[in-house]
């Protein structure tokens, strides 16, 4: 087997809440590698401890134990500045509530994530921004505020802002959560879609089989540990991560 990359991988990672005089542990040691280009799902019941990991990948917050690695980097020894600066530079975030700015257009909704990265042009022309919107059909939608949008328009305008900058990994809590049956697929379509064409990292957290389907991997978690994995990355698989 040819070799890759892996883009983000877990280490033992534990994370421990305090509730009252209790300890409850979300995580129990979690090792995942994440292949560089790949469109994986992380599926579990309530509970499990699938957004704590996805909170921990997105460097929203710190692990109890353990290290994540993002292109080779342990953001779990990183300060709150640093860890600030990746969420910036190298994630993006789709969640199940769109989160737009219901003031601005869709066009002003995507230009925030590009004005705050630093990314804006002023000549107004963007092939790769026209590209995605073609690829997410939202390119005569773009003059429309979010309450002139139906649900399945407003995560599409969300899922353009989440990778206009090109971040190296694209987080998805629950994407479809607020969606009908129609709009859901056609939102997972346009993951599949973002991943085959533009080669982006797509990590799908979920509870829905469903949307699972879509991916080429399926993570399975329960009580804070990963129980199954579809397509495991193996040591004899990766190249060489810089630390």
């Amino acid at each position: 087997m040819s070799k890759c990359r892996a883009i983000l991988e877990t280490v033992d990672l534990r994370k421990t809440y305090r509730l009252g005089d209790v300890d409850v542990e979300a995580l129990r040691g979690v090792n995942l590698r994440i292949r560089e280009t790949e469109l994986a799902a992380i599926m579990g019941p309530s509970g499990c401890g699938k957004s704590t990991l996805m909170h921990l990948l997105g460097a929203m917050a710190k692990p109890t134990g353990g290290r994540v690695l993002i292109n080779g980097r342990d953001i779990a020894m990183m300060n709150d500045g640093q860890r600030t600066e990746v969420r910036r530079k190298q994630i993006g975030f789709v969640f199940q509530k769109f989160n737009l700015l219901p003031i601005l257009t869709a066009r002003g909704n995507i230009e925030v994530a590009r004005t705050i990265q630093g990314t804006a042009r002023g000549d107004g022309h963007d092939e790769h921004l026209a590209e995605l919107l073609r690829l997410l059909m939202i390119e005569d939608k773009m003059g429309r505020k979010p309450s002139k949008l139906s649900g399945g328009e407003q995560q599409r305008v969300a899922i353009a802002r989440a990778v206009v900058n090109r971040p190296a990994i694209l987080l998805a809590d629950e994407p479809t959560g607020a969606l009908d049956s129609k709009n859901s697929e056609i939102v997972l379509n346009m993951f599949r879609e973002l991943n085959r064409k533009f080669k982006q990292t797509i990590i799908l957290v979920t509870h829905n089989p469903e949307l699972a389907a879509y991916t080429d991997r399926l993570i399975e978690m329960r009580d804070g540990l990963v129980v199954h994995d579809s397509n495991p990355v193996g040591d004899e698989e990766i190249s060489t991560l810089v630390i």
